[in-house]
């Protein structure tokens, strides 16, 4: 895999994970502002993973999907941990791990894809950005 296909992958994979991870969560989120910000959060990771897609076919990429068995992981977790306790607090403290999970991916993809090009970086850093911000948004709910 070179280096723009890693980080697109990254980036891909983060959409993907996030995308999921709150359409499942969302039904049991009970404050309006927080799921304002999930609202706004879905539509930034369905932008990304449209955009990512179109780049990547344009390219001739294919990258490589979430597997099947982390979705499945991911899905009994988020399961669980609301079953037992689905506060806001709690509910916002899983999202920030969740995201921050997404940034240290992207960042490993980054740190090996020397070979990629200047501007894709910067986009990725930019993304990184949102990212920190949407975890900065999540911490007034804790």
């Amino acid at each position: 895999m070179n280096g723009s296909e890693k980080i697109l992958t990254a980036i891909l994979q983060n959409a993907e994970m996030g995308t999921s991870s709150i359409r499942q969560i969302f039904p049991s989120v009970h404050d309006s502002a927080l799921r304002n910000e999930l609202r706004r959060q879905l539509a930034e990771y369905e932008r990304q993973r449209n955009g990512i897609n179109r780049h990547m076919a344009n390219l001739h990429l294919k990258g490589k999907p979430v597997s099947p068995a982390v979705k499945a992981m991911g899905h009994i977790s988020i399961a669980m941990q609301t079953a037992s306790d689905n506060s806001t607090g709690h509910i916002a403290e899983m999202l920030i791990k969740g995201t921050n999970a997404g940034v240290i991916e992207i960042n490993k993809a980054l740190n090996s894809a020397e070979t990629a090009p200047e501007k894709l970086k910067e986009r990725a850093g930019e993304l990184l950005s949102k990212e920190q911000h949407y975890i900065d948004r999540l911490k007034a709910y804790l």
